[in-house]
């Protein structure tokens, strides 16, 4: 076929529309802006409380990995603490709890925050794709790819908008991520926001898929697969939730096994082994240089809390007790493999970690003129980070072992306590401390209780580095 017989009109026989400056991607170019939002969000949570002392988290950090047999190659201990309770559903559905916790990129943290309206990694995905180059020697295809990459970057940026206005309305409303992100877009409070959405991921869908029907029809064979597999509704489910049918099919993403039959397991007494770890504050701080993230960042969250009366409380007696010593036991710990659904090709991302990118992209950055340009892959690029596991427990206890002085200053408020917060961790008292068993022992200054809760708890993830994480 010759240039002249493509069945397209020609915009343009020259290359020089190719070096246009287009319309800048707010996706790819704000990523790192939408992280450090998050971040100031919550900083603005602990502003009363700058001065807590982290330490312990790190200590807990260790004992985690020493006591699971996960590793800091790999492992993040995530907070607030996410309830592993996702209902069953049909097969072609999903619900959004589930789909906000697996799709949603991890922060570049060994402890890291689960915000539940961050950057999802399915259009992470797909914005690496759109930056890959497709090769064709028809000059007026290159430039119908011109124009169809400039109106899908236009319809991307509006639902940037929509989800990133969104975002900012839930933080305002929603603490702890209760209910998910795509949950509350189901409420009376996220509704709007929801109408606002739809109308953009609309039209967004469309312009990708002419897009991808462009590189389709270039020599680029793997790529035109990848852009065709990533757009399929063949990959793609409905959410199950009733309040949000009018939302567009959403990527899917597979747990090895339901919430619900694990419990149901450990309760018959066949589910896995439990686990007992923990730490002194007298411990040496974690060095966290040993981890996957390659640095210690500030933790956004009070170690220690005790709810009264309805409101969570900083517990400043543990924090300030050199002698403390923690003790947790889990009923059962266990490993759930997380994965994408078939829309995602790893090995063709294996691929393309040199790259190459089209003009103002580079796979890492960086600050010469051959490695210069908005790194795709990293910390500092939009296609960094993917969940492959998380890591779950059943039916905590504690046991807080203290000095005279800090167990009579706390004796009283443990008593009144219908929650307690150790890290991440959150150990409900329904009705009340006593109703709940927990005790308070003068005789060895300790506390000791059990959650009433029969929910299983998310106590972290596995994280791989993309592109060349096992996934």
């Amino acid at each position: 076929m010759s240039d002249s017989e493509y069945p397209y009109p020609c915009a343009s026989d020259t290359d020089d529309s190719q070096d246009d400056v287009g319309p800048l991607s707010q996706f790819r170019h704000g990523a790192q802006d939408r992280r450090l939002l998050e971040v100031a969000r919550l900083d603005a949570g602990i502003a009363a409380n700058s001065d807590f002392d982290d330490k312990p988290w790190g200590l807990l950090y260790r004992a985690l990995i020493d006591s699971i047999g996960l590793s800091p190659d790999d492992f993040q201990l995530m907070y607030p603490s996410v309830p592993w309770d996702w209902p069953r559903t049909q097969a072609g559905f999903i619900a959004a709890a589930q789909y906000d916790f697996c799709s949603t990129a991890p922060q570049w943290s060994a402890i890291g925050a689960y915000v539940s309206s961050g950057d999802a990694v399915h259009q992470a995905y797909q914005q690496f794709l759109n930056v890959i180059p497709a090769q064709t020697e028809y000059r007026s295809l290159r430039q119908h790819l011109h124009d169809a990459d400039d109106a899908l970057v236009v319809a991307t940026n509006h639902y940037t908008l929509a989800t990133t206005s969104a975002a900012s309305a839930y933080a305002n409303q929603v603490d702890d991520n209760r209910p998910s992100f795509t949950e509350w877009l189901g409420s009376r409070g996220g509704a709007g926001y929801q109408t606002r959405i739809v109308a953009a991921e609309v039209a967004m869908n469309q312009a990708q898929s002419h897009y991808a029907a462009l590189v389709a029809q270039c020599e680029s064979a793997e790529l035109g697969q990848a852009q065709l597999r990533c757009s399929s509704e063949q990959h793609q489910v409905r959410f199950a939730d009733l309040n949000l049918i009018k939302l567009p099919k959403v990527h899917d993403w597979q747990v090895e096994q339901q919430a619900a039959d694990w419990v149901a397991k450990v309760q018959a007494g066949k589910g896995p082994s439990g686990i007992t770890l923990g730490f002194s504050n007298r411990e040496a701080p974690y060095d966290f240089g040993q981890t996957w993230a390659g640095r210690r960042s500030r933790i956004r969250q009070l170690f220690w809390q005790v709810r009264i009366n309805g409101r969570w409380e900083r517990i400043d007696e543990f924090e300030f007790d050199n002698k403390l010593e923690l003790s947790l036991d889990f009923q059962a710990v266990d490993r759930i493999g997380i994965r994408p659904g078939g829309w995602y090709d790893g090995q063709f991302a294996r691929g393309m970690i040199d790259g190459p990118f089209i003009h103002g992209y580079s796979p890492f950055g960086g600050d010469t003129v051959e490695t210069r340009g908005q790194p795709v892959f990293g910390e500092k690029g939009f296609f960094g980070l993917i969940k492959n596991g998380m890591c779950v427990g059943y039916k905590p206890s504690f046991a807080i072992r203290t000095t005279t002085s800090t167990f009579r200053r706390f004796a009283d408020p443990f008593r009144a306590a219908t929650g307690l917060r150790i890290g991440p961790f959150t150990f409900e008292a329904e009705g009340g401390s006593l109703a709940a068993g927990w005790k308070a022992d003068p005789a060895t200054q300790t506390f000791t209780g059990t959650t009433s809760s029969e929910r299983a708890l998310i106590i972290g993830a596995t994280v791989s580095e993309l592109p060349n994480g096992p996934v």
